[in-house]
C-alpha cells in the first residue's frame, strides 16, 4: 500500500513540474489536490460507517463559516500536514522520483477521479433507489 501512495505522489509531482512548474509552485498544487482527495476518501468512509469525526466549531456568528472552519480542520489540515512531511520534508521527494515510475500522470488523475466517484456515484444510486 506504501508503494501506490509514493507511485500517486511520484506521478503527480513530476506531472505537475513538467506541465505548470515554471508557472506555478508546483508543491502547492501537487499538495494541495492530494490532500483534498483523501479527505473525500476519510469523508466517504465515516459517512458510510456513521462515524462522526468533525470537530464542533462555533467560533463566528455565521453556522456556514464555523461548518466550512469544522470540515477544514477535520479533513483538509491533517492531511496536509501528514503529506508535508512524509513528502515534501527536506525534499524527500527528490528520492522519490529516482525510486518510482512516473505514469505521465494517469495515476494521479485515476485517484483523482476515484476519490470523487467513490464519494458522489454512491449518493447518487440512494438518491435513485429512495425515490422508487
Amino acid at each position: 500500500m506504501r508503494n501506490f501512495y509514493y507511485e500517486i505522489w511520484v506521478d503527480a509531482i513530476v506531472w505537475e513540474k513538467s506541465t505548470n512548474g515554471q508557472r506555478r509552485n508546483w508543491k502547492v498544487y501537487t499538495l494541495i489536490p492530494i490532500s483534498i482527495c483523501q479527505g473525500i476518501n476519510l469523508l466517504t468512509i465515516c459517512f458510510w460507517c456513521h462515524i462522526p469525526i468533525f470537530f464542533d466549531i462555533h467560533l463566528f456568528p455565521i453556522p456556514p463559516l464555523n461548518g466550512f472552519l469544522s470540515y477544514l480542520i477535520s479533513l483538509f489540515i491533517p492531511f496536509i500536514i501528514l503529506n508535508y512531511f512524509i513528502v515534501i520534508h527536506n525534499q524527500r521527494y527528490e528520492r522519490l522520483i529516482e525510486k518510482y515510475k512516473y505514469h505521465r500522470g494517469k495515476f494521479y488523475l485515476w485517484y483523482f477521479l476515484s476519490s470523487l466517484g467513490g464519494f458522489i456515484i454512491p449518493i447518487i444510486i440512494a438518491m435513485i433507489f429512495s425515490r422508487i
